[in-house]
């Protein structure tokens, strides 16, 4: 068996796991909204459903195809983007769904922790706005994540490592599931709202959907008009975690990546977006994330 089919052969095994993981999300997404009144424009994610589709169409025909192992390539790097895509139509209507749970804010136990640790974010806010050019520098870092998220796929397809492809798509499914998991039981409003301050970053629609859902006030949902809801563990640093990892067999990708990731971080907290502990537990999570997939590929030799 060559090098590419035993990597299209991986990212197959990961792809049924994902899968799984979105139907639990989604199953729980959907029973959560009929008990707790909420609906989704479902209609609104066909655009993205058709680009799946078509993606979906293209792995199937290398797949079944006696192709060249670029072509294998082309494959597996379309299911990855489908099953990513498949996710990120999922992984909103989700947090919505936790969010509504209305469960109490564990906020106090997260600005203790922060204490603790000799750290309040709001002071960290105030010094960044005060230097506005660091302030720009931080805010472009922060907001380069879609960019990252976006990019991932089709560079790890470029440099030929399927292997880091089967991983980063593992790992997204795991950290994902984790977080969707501890916001609905552990939701957070975040520091900004808690310690009454503002955030460097503009927070003005988080406010309105996470406090409208909470409250009931807000029950019907687009796509495209959703916001990130999750404070802690914060998935903006365990995505540029993820991102950076994959590239590590690659100093021309990973160390540039590691640069602006290393200022995306340094954003959460010193924006004010996080509390700092959020900020740990995301490097936490993609650690164990990481070692979840070494053992499991030790294991079943996938």
């Amino acid at each position: 068996m060559t090098g590419a089919r035993a990597s299209a052969d991986r990212l197959r095994f990961v792809a049924v796991w994902s899968l799984a993981v979105q139907v639990v999300l989604l199953a729980s997404s959907l029973y959560a909204y009929a008990a707790l009144g909420l609906s989704v424009a479902w209609d609104s994610a066909l655009p993205t459903m058709s680009v799946v589709a078509g993606l979906l169409l293209a792995w199937a025909y290398f797949a079944a195809t006696k192709s060249t192992a670029t072509e294998q390539r082309v494959g597996n790097a379309s299911l990855a983007v489908a099953l990513l895509l498949l996710l990120a139509t999922i992984m909103p209507p989700a947090q919505y769904a936790a969010a509504a749970l209305n469960r109490p804010l564990i906020d106090p136990a997260l600005a203790r922790a922060d204490s603790w640790l000799g750290i309040n974010v709001a002071d960290l806010a105030g010094w960044t706005r005060s230097h506005p050019s660091v302030s720009a520098l931080l805010t472009w870092g922060y907001f380069t994540l879609l960019w990252q998220f976006a990019l991932i796929v089709p560079l790890l397809s470029l440099v030929r490592d399927d292997d880091a492809l089967a991983e980063y798509v593992f790992n997204f499914h795991a950290c994902s599931l984790v977080t969707i998991v501890a916001f609905a039981l552990f939701p957070a409003a975040s520091a900004f709202q808690y310690l009454e301050f503002q955030s460097t970053l503009p927070q003005a629609r988080f406010i309105q959907h996470f406090n409208g859902v909470r409250s009931g006030q807000m029950t019907h949902l687009v796509f495209g008009q959703m916001e990130g809801m999750v404070s802690m563990p914060s998935f903006h640093v365990a995505g540029a975690l993820m991102v950076t990892w994959a590239t590590r067999r690659h100093l021309w990708l990973c160390v540039p990546l590691a640069a602006v990731n290393s200022l995306l971080c340094a954003a959460t907290f010193l924006s004010g977006a996080h509390y700092l502990v959020d900020t740990i537990a995301g490097f936490v999570l993609v650690a164990c994330s990481v070692w979840a997939w070494r053992w499991f590929t030790l294991h079943t030799g996938i």
